[in-house]
């Protein structure tokens, strides 16, 4: 799998799976995130060996992940989480990271297609998302793909700095997502139409 996508200025960015080969370039994704970024993720990706775990989904669970790539770097990561096996499996947990320089363009939407399909196909009938209490701007993105807030768990998790964070959960059927997507792509179509008039 592999397709080739134009963002809203006009780069030209590959969005395919990632791959235990893609170490190096998974790796230094990762160090190029802002601190900001890096300070929500789930797991330590300044250790070379916790990104290469996370290559070979070192986990009971199903993991599908794509990356998009721009001139031979990973810009985007994304993640589709299955419990094929348990009283989760009509569920998908999904997980998505933008570098920041590629915000703002159109990628995010991209690879949400993306996993939207990769949902079908696994005939999941609703996506999730966890965040932590901080993280406002992600949850304004996760709200305009169509989630909405289900719970929030007080100071249940910890960030990178060991601080106590809320945990907040968030879903969206299938077929919201696929509307909030699809109205995108319209409005994108349609700016884009209006640009060469």
């Amino acid at each position: 799998m592999a397709k080739t996508i134009w963002l809203k200025d006009g780069t030209e960015a590959i969005i395919r799976e990632l791959t235990e080969g893609d170490l190096d370039l998974s790796f230094a994704f990762f160090q190029g995130l802002g601190p900001e970024d890096k300070a929500y993720l789930r797991v330590d990706v300044s250790d070379r060996e916790v990104v290469w775990k996370r290559l070979r989904n070192e986990r009971y669970v199903d993991i599908k992940r794509i990356v998009a790539e721009v001139d031979g770097e990973i810009v985007a990561d994304a993640a589709l989480e299955l419990n094929p096996h348990g009283w989760e499996r009509h569920l998908a947990e999904f997980r998505l990271i933008v570098a920041s320089e590629f915000k703002r363009k159109g990628l995010g939407m991209f690879m949400a297609e993306e996993l939207y399909e990769m949902a079908i196909q696994e005939q999941v009938e609703e996506m999730t998302v966890q965040l932590m209490g901080p993280q406002k701007e992600a949850k304004k993105i996760f709200e305009r793909l169509g989630f909405r807030q289900d719970a929030v768990l007080k100071d249940f998790v910890k960030d990178v700095k060991g601080q106590r964070q809320d945990l907040i959960i968030m879903r969206c059927s299938l077929d919201d997502i696929w509307n909030q997507i699809e109205s995108y792509f319209e409005e994108f179509e349609g700016m884009a139409s209006q640009e060469m008039a």
